[in-house]
């Protein structure tokens, strides 16, 4: 396999996990990744359209969606008051602990079946590789 084709498995399997973990606290899987998107002191909105890949119309919809349900609000940034800062509602926060417990479960089950050779190596060789995918992001 090459490494398009092991990327693709990769991302289809974890699509899987969040969708499934995310339905079991009501939410999509889109909702599930936006709420795991946003960091604890909040992401303005492009940077979070950007991170999602996420034209910022689609973005806007979708976060008025979970603005609905009260899990996260926007307020206007306090040096630039034209960008939207994006942060989870302390019900939003909640939530994410319950899905992001939850994940970490799935996670530590799926490492227990890797080796502790490869285990040792995993999490460094998976920064590396997210560090190169947020820098092909950035350049797009």
């Amino acid at each position: 396999m090459n490494i398009i084709e092991l990327l693709t498995d990769l991302a289809s399997g974890t699509n899987s996990i969040i969708r499934s973990t995310s339905s079991k606290f009501n939410l999509t899987a889109s909702q599930g990744f936006h709420l795991l998107s946003i960091p604890f002191n909040g992401i303005p909105m492009s940077g979070l359209a950007n991170k999602l890949g996420l034209d910022n119309s689609t973005l806007t919809r979708n976060i008025q969606k979970l603005e609905k349900n009260e899990l996260v609000q926007r307020f206007p940034d306090r040096y630039d008051r034209r960008v939207q800062i994006v942060k989870l509602t302390p019900k939003g926060a909640s939530l994410l602990e319950l899905l992001e417990g939850a994940l970490e479960k799935i996670s530590d089950n799926l490492i227990d079946q890797i080796d502790l050779d490869t285990q040792e190596h995993l999490v460094t060789v998976l920064e590396k590789l997210s560090w190169a995918l947020d820098l092909r992001r950035s350049e797009s």
